[in-house]
Order: structure tokens, then C-alpha cells, then sequence
């Protein structure tokens, strides 16, 4: 019986300490009096990435990764493509073919005409990759929301580590929103 229980524990304790060592840090920010409860169409703005990598994807790859990530969100989210396309028809600028700074002076100015908010990652290349989130009020461009999320040593830069911390972006901001939901119902 005491071998029994002591497999177990050593069991248990291999177990939690998997778990443990696969999660990816994580930290979420709500600004003071940000409401996210009332964004309900998310733009996706071009990241601010340099691939470190040979083998990591490149910045389109993870425009393109951020947007299809959101598949698990209950948000509407908008491709940067669909945005630029739409502020190339609608005021005959190619956001594209500007440098950066313009580019996002240009799609700032332009966002709430397609989205009540608009995300923007920005990732740092360090001895571990990190991904910092944040969303913005289209419009006013205040920041409501961020989010951080560390990758862990063993992952590297592909596109299965990038779609996996987009992924956990989008339901850690459906979270938040359903908590902040649930906070305003209390008070009332």
C-alpha cells in the first residue's frame, strides 16, 4: 500500500510539474477605465518585427499568422490587408508602399473607420521571444488593453510558436472582456 502511494504521489508530482514547465508566461494589463467590453471589431496593424531567425517567418507571414489566429476569438477581426485595401479605395493612399511611421500615421488616422479597435504586436528577440499586445481605441488611439506573453526556451521562432502565442492573445482578450462583464454586472 505505501509503495502504491508513493507511485502516486511521484506520479502527480510528474503531472503538475509537466503542466508547469509548458505554460508560457503570461501578463495581461486593462487600463484604468478602459471599457473592452464594447469592442467588438479588432483591425490588425502591421507588427513591429525583424526576424532574428533564418528559419522564423517574416513580417508578412506574421501579419498574416495574427489575423488567422483570431479564429478563436469571439471578436470580428480585420486583416491589416482588408484595412489597407480599404484606405488604398477610400483615400488613394498604398499604406504599403509608405515606410513605416507613415504607413501607421496613415492607417491611425484611418482604423475606426473599420474597427472599434486595433491591435498591435510588437515582438522582441531575446534569449526568448516575447510578444507584447496591444490594443488601442480606434479613433482616439488610447490604449485600452495589453498583453505579454513569453515563449519558453525550448520553443523556437516558427510559425507554430507564433500562431500558438497569437492564439493565446485572442483568448485571454475574450476573457478580460467577459471578466470586466462580469465586474459591471456585480456593481449594478
Amino acid at each position: 500500500m505505501k509503495k502504491f502511494v508513493q507511485m502516486l504521489l511521484t506520479v502527480c508530482m510528474v503531472v503538475l510539474s509537466a503542466q508547469v514547465a509548458f505554460a508560457n508566461a503570461d501578463k495581461v494589463t486593462i487600463q484604468e477605465g478602459a471599457d473592452i467590453t464594447t469592442v467588438k471589431r479588432i483591425a490588425v496593424a502591421a507588427p513591429l518585427y525583424t526576424p532574428v531567425d533564418e528559419k522564423a517567418p517574416n513580417k508578412e507571414m506574421l501579419t498574416q499568422i495574427v489575423s488567422d489566429a483570431s479564429r478563436v476569438s469571439r471578436s470580428y477581426v480585420i486583416s491589416y490587408d482588408a484595412v489597407a485595401e480599404g484606405i488604398k479605395k477610400a483615400t488613394n493612399v498604398d499604406i504599403k508602399s509608405l515606410d513605416r511611421r507613415q504607413a501607421a500615421k496613415v492607417y491611425k488616422e484611418n482604423a475606426a473607420n473599420y474597427a472599434d479597435a486595433y491591435v498591435v504586436l510588437t515582438v522582441a528577440n531575446n534569449s526568448r521571444t516575447t510578444f507584447f499586445f496591444d490594443v488601442f481605441k480606434a479613433g482616439t488611439n488610447e490604449l485600452l488593453y495589453t498583453y505579454e506573453i513569453r515563449a519558453n526556451r525550448s520553443e523556437g521562432d516558427t510559425i507554430a510558436t507564433f500562431n500558438n502565442l497569437c492564439e493565446q492573445f485572442y483568448k485571454h482578450l475574450d476573457r478580460s472582456a467577459e471578466e470586466q462583464i462580469k465586474a459591471n454586472s456585480k456593481k449594478k
